[in-house]
């Protein structure tokens, strides 16, 4: 995609870039108050990491309670997605929702601007709030003699001035000046064009860096309905041209598929970065038991300590257990008995007796999503060596 739309700008001697600096509609009103205005516009965020800095990349819009339909080229690095759901600003305390699976439309590839819409599940369900419908083919007429439309995204004006609020802008459609200014790169029949032209300026309201996946909704027969998503527009934010999205109605049944798809993948997958699974942690280093005597004796109120690893990637939970059991390399959960948790235990006569002649094993397991490490110690409790 971004080099289609690098091709597209130096052919029309403008500059098109990627989503992925944060500024976004032109010439728009600040939303006042968004969680009451348009609840169903959330933001979406990137890190390398579940637990690193989040950064603000596009708009998204929710049309169910837990998917999000955005732009494809929003959704090209191999980083975790995040989801802010009724934030009142950008950068409220508002949590971010994971996504747990995307994808693109399948005519979408990066070497063109055509099918530019993609579906994320989100980690969270979303209800309370009304969400505007997706265009179909039977809206079309509708749509056509709609006017004006309207535009909501997160980001920076036209002066590259920071707006923590969401910014809105009322356009009408404008096939004829994009067909007349990008020439074959528009086609009205997969894309539709909008804006709201300013004489003086010589300048359209629309679209701007960042902004991509950002919706264009329109009341089709009294009902708000998801019209358009935001697909390419000019640097400069200036330039005398509109703003270009991807057509819905043409796309309402590959979207209603994918929402389907993304649903069920997310019942095998809990966590994914861009199309690939999550890999499972790595445990470095070789665990071991701490705090056995010289002789290997065992006493009662002695404490064992496990230790010797250190995870080679993030994980979000690790849990140490410790069991007793006659078969050390197996399953702890199915063949140990639990007698303590956490890194170290203290040793009591009752466990000495019971354990006699088995193993004293610790666990250690950590997780990522639904892809989960473990690794055991053990030390058998020779009866002749307690006490």
């Amino acid at each position: 995609m971004r080099k289609v739309l690098a091709l597209i700008a130096m052919v029309l001697g403008l500059v098109v870039v990627a989503p992925n600096q944060a500024s976004a509609i032109t010439y728009g009103d600040l939303v006042t108050d968004p969680v009451t205005q348009a609840p169903w516009v959330v933001s979406i965020w990137s890190s390398p990491t579940l637990d690193g800095d989040k950064k603000y990349i596009c708009t998204g819009t929710l049309i169910d309670p837990r998917v999000v339909v955005t732009a494809a080229n929003c959704l090209t690095e191999k980083v975790f997605y995040f989801a802010k759901v009724g934030a009142n600003t950008l950068d409220d305390e508002t949590e971010f929702v994971a996504a747990t699976n995307w994808m693109a439309l399948p005519r979408f590839n990066a070497k063109s601007p055509i099918s530019d819409i993609a579906v994320m599940n989100l980690a969270g369900q979303f209800t309370g709030s009304s969400i505007p419908g997706i265009a179909s083919e039977d809206d079309v007429s509708a749509i056509a003699r709609t006017r004006p439309y309207m535009m909501y995204g997160w980001g920076s004006d036209q002066n590259k001035q920071a707006a923590d609020l969401l910014r809105s802008a009322t356009l009408t459609p404008q096939d004829s000046v994009a067909g007349r200014f990008y020439g074959k790169y528009f086609n009205k029949s997969l894309m539709m064009a909008a804006g709201r032209g300013i004489p003086v300026e010589k300048v359209y309201a629309g679209g701007c860096v960042g902004d991509a996946g950002a919706p264009l909704v329109a009341q089709v027969n009294g009902i708000t309905k998801l019209i358009g998503i935001t697909s390419w527009f000019a640097k400069d934010c200036k330039v005398a041209a509109p703003t270009v999205f991807a057509r819905v109605s043409y796309y309402a049944k590959d979207i209603a598929k994918a929402v389907i798809d993304v649903k069920a993948a997310s019942k095998s997958v809990k966590i994914t970065k861009s199309v690939v699974k999550v890999d499972a942690p790595v445990m470095n280093g070789q665990l071991f038991i701490n705090g056995l005597y010289p002789n290997s004796r065992f006493y009662q109120g002695q404490m064992l300590t496990v230790d010797g690893w250190w995870w080679g990637n993030s994980v979000e939970a690790e849990s140490i257990r410790w069991y007793l059991t006659t078969i050390p390399n197996a399953p702890m959960s199915r063949v140990g008995r639990l007698v303590g948790v956490g890194p170290s235990i203290t040793l009591t006569w009752s466990m000495l007796q019971q354990g006699a002649g088995s193993y004293l094993v610790a666990e250690v397991s950590g997780s990522i999503g639904n892809q989960v490490t473990t690794d055991v110690a053990a030390v058998y409790l020779n009866p002749y060596l307690i006490g």
